[in-house]
């Protein structure tokens, strides 16, 4: 049986793409052997044990970089009949290198799950265009990838999966409640001063905020600067949340300033929740103005109040909220993710 190893680095172990991580590696089992490589031992290690106990875990537990190195290293020179996709473009690059001093046959697939341009954590001009193929979960990325001289024929897009889902009974409260998820960051990429300076400037709105990060105090602060701190419910990290949130909301809000793919957005929409979000470049992947939400221009207060006004008069059906996104459901998505992966390994 063909294997795959999957090669991630400094994951949190909270984020979006741990939860499409389980889903992939879970649904491969059927076809490849399939490892997954931590180069990092993630601070959350819950989501570890929804993985299927046929994938083979290898995790770098020690803190040294060289160490580090040899552990990577030895499995691009010794791990037989495998191939890998790799969401670290570090590990591309090193991959690459190997593969060809070595005269190595694997195929090194990327799968990157942020913004490729709008980020200044990885190198990626220089680190993604050495893979082999490149699995795109957003037109954003696909462009980016055109942009950095990737031909064609070496991406396939493949969006992200998400499961279908009942809809949420509605909110019984009559005032307008709207819900952010995710890690509290007041500047890029999330962008919250943006959403707690929005909410001061709309009446009758409620916010409830699910997530952790470096700003939650200073995001407190703030609010509590603006006066705005009866309306805003701060409910911390939660691995459980839609357990958690057991009525619909009004709206899922996001103000982020970029996105690889947000699987929230998806979370939501599934649910019936329709989504208030700026224009980040990529958003009208999941969005449909007036179906299954309302966009506003990202830096533009009043915008994103008329946004939200918008969603407080029409109130759109949530039957064609959650039927919106049809095409990202698990049963579409991994007909598309075997036939690319198929496609670069076999």
């Amino acid at each position: 049986m063909k294997k795959l190893n999957f090669l991630c680095s400094e994951l949190s172990g909270t984020g979006g793409t741990e939860t499409i991580l389980i889903k992939v590696l879970n649904h491969l089992i059927d076809n490849y052997e399939v490892t997954l490589t931590l180069s990092n031992v993630p601070e959350k290690r819950e989501w570890l044990d929804k993985i299927d106990r046929k994938v083979k875990i290898n995790m770098f537990k020690g803190n040294n970089n060289i160490s580090k190195l040899l552990f990577i290293l030895k499995l691009f020179l010794f791990e037989k009949n495998t191939d890998y996709i790799s969401l670290s473009p570090k590990m591309i690059l090193l991959g690459s290198k190997i593969k060809k001093i070595f005269n190595k046959n694997y195929q090194i697939i990327s799968w990157f799950h942020l913004s490729l341009a709008n980020q200044d954590v990885f190198d990626t001009d220089h680190t993604l265009p050495c893979a082999d193929g490149h699995l795109a979960i957003s037109n954003v990325n696909r462009r980016e990838l055109l942009n950095m001289g990737v031909t064609e024929e070496r991406i396939r897009l493949i969006y992200n999966p998400t499961e279908k889902n009942e809809i949420l009974p509605q909110n019984c409260n009559n005032e307008m409640r709207i819900f952010y998820a995710g890690r509290i960051v007041l500047g890029t990429p999330k962008n919250l001063r943006e959403l707690l300076n929005g909410i001061n400037n709309i009446d009758n709105v409620y916010l409830d905020i699910y997530g952790g990060g470096p700003d939650l105090e200073k995001g407190k602060e703030l609010a509590n600067n603006l006066g705005i701190t009866d309306r805003i419910k701060w409910h911390g990290w939660t691995s459980k949340l839609w357990e958690e949130i057991t009525e619909r909301p009004d709206a899922l809000i996001m103000t982020s300033n970029s996105e690889g793919f947000p699987m929230i957005m998806l979370e939501a929409i599934s649910r019936g929740i329709p989504v208030i979000t700026s224009n980040f470049d990529g958003y009208d992947s999941i969005i449909k103005e007036g179906i299954n939400g309302y966009s506003y221009e990202l830096g533009n207060i009043e915008s994103m109040k008329e946004a939200i006004e918008k969603l407080r008069e029409n109130k759109l059906s949530p039957e064609k909220v959650k039927d919106s996104i049809s095409r990202f459901y698990s049963d579409s998505y991994f007909e598309n993710l075997d036939e690319a992966i198929e496609y670069f390994v076999n």
